[in-house]
């Protein structure tokens, strides 16, 4: 492990000796003299550059390597390997939507008569939002009414005589078809003139109102009127990659943290996992679902981060902090403590992500690791270590 790290001294030896004797003949001071007196001159500046060699490291060479110098011991601070599964949370981002929504949207046209809802108004199910002036939807229904009347009473005696032969089947089919269209004219009336009141179609609270809705105001079929909110729970449509998907269920514990409410921790679950993932963009829809505590200061369209504690697999792996490594000649190394000094070891790196870094092996579960002062540490350093604890994600 030791020459990894380190140059070794015959080598900067080596080329402090090219050096020189390049930089002279380039100065032509060799070529200026004999063989004899040139083959002189190369002993002398070996046995010049060997004595320097046989001194005290130079701040080149001691900064090169670890050398074992008589140092006082250098307070650290250290972290243990932990052995787990690499993921501990998946994280995804979402819009709050109440657990049901809906857009209530006009099927008629004509002249409002009343409104009935503001926004941030409590509705029922059922509740009359707007009505819509009904005369002539009421004179419809009513002429409707009598034609599928008259119309059932005709076909009445008209079945009588067919069943004792006074009329063919081909009359007896005329009458049933004409009986059939009273019937859906009656129904079409009735669905116009309900139309001209529209109702809330599920409990919960207007989130908004079209600005062209007022008493006297002419309203066009297809016009949305308002939104409607329940907000008696809440959910989130998250979207994750192929990686974290298979380590999510049905059930799973989530954590959500609304952005705007950041000192409320909201405890939720997966509600459902897709077994698919989208067709545009990619990722797999995640759903989670909680029931709202928090009355109306929880609002949808509000953003939120969640948490997803994975389904634990049975592998697990050795865990280090990223502040634990540090990088000479291009490899990856750790510092743990072995009777009081510091020893490097080489690591092999499986995967990362933020400061959790995966290795392979070398390491020892609840061994110790140096965090601080890695650039200044040699191997073999006397350390005074403090330890600091590796936090599991929530």
């Amino acid at each position: 492990m030791q020459d990894r790290w380190e140059l070794k001294k015959t080598d900067i030896i080596k080329q402090l000796f090219d050096s020189a004797v390049n930089s002279f003949y380039s100065l032509g001071f060799i070529r200026s003299i004999n063989m004899k007196n040139r083959g002189i001159l190369v002993v002398l500046m070996s046995l010049f550059i060997f004595s320097c060699g046989s001194r005290k490291e130079d701040d080149l060479s001691a900064a090169s390597s670890w050398e074992v110098n008589d140092k006082e011991a250098l307070a650290v601070f250290t972290e243990t390997v932990r052995e787990e599964p690499f993921i501990q949370a998946i994280e995804a981002s979402g819009v709050l939507e109440g657990i049901r929504e809906a857009d209530v949207i006009s099927e008629t046209s004509g002249l409002i008569h009343s409104v009935n809802f503001e926004i941030g108004d409590f509705v029922n199910q059922g509740d009359t939002l707007l009505t819509v002036e009904d005369r002539l939807p009421k004179i419809n229904y009513t002429f409707a009414l009598q034609d599928s009347k008259t119309a059932e009473l005709e076909f009445e005696a008209l079945r009588k005589s067919y069943d004792t032969g006074g009329t063919s089947l081909v009359v007896f089919n005329q009458g049933l078809t004409k009986v059939e269209s009273a019937r859906l004219r009656l129904e079409q009336a009735r669905d116009l003139l309900d139309n001209t009141v529209i109702k809330a179609p599920l409990s919960g609270y207007i989130s908004s109102r079209d600005s062209s809705i007022g008493v006297g105001s002419y309203i066009q079929s297809g016009i949305a009127v308002t939104r409607i909110v329940d907000n008696s729970s809440f959910r989130v449509n998250l979207s994750v990659g192929e990686d974290e998907i298979a380590l999510i269920q049905t059930g799973s514990v989530a954590k959500v943290t609304v952005n705007p409410l950041p000192e409320y921790d909201i405890q939720a679950l997966v509600k459902a996992v897709s077994p698919g993932s989208r067709r545009a963009g990619g990722g797999f829809p995640v759903i989670v679902t909680w029931p709202n505590s928090l009355g109306v200061t929880l609002k949808s369209g509000m953003t939120a981060r969640v948490r997803i504690s994975p389904r634990q697999l049975e592998m697990k792996e050795l865990i280090i902090p990223a502040s634990a490594i540090v990088y000479r000649n291009g490899l990856p190394f750790v510092f743990r403590i072995r009777e009081g000094a510091a020893e490097a070891v080489e690591i092999s790196i499986l995967q990362s992500l933020g400061d959790r870094v995966a290795v392979k092996d070398g390491l020892i579960p609840g061994e110790a690791l140096i965090v601080s002062g890695l650039n200044a540490l040699i191997p073999g350093d006397p350390v005074v270590p403090t330890p600091l604890s590796l936090e599991t994600p929530e």
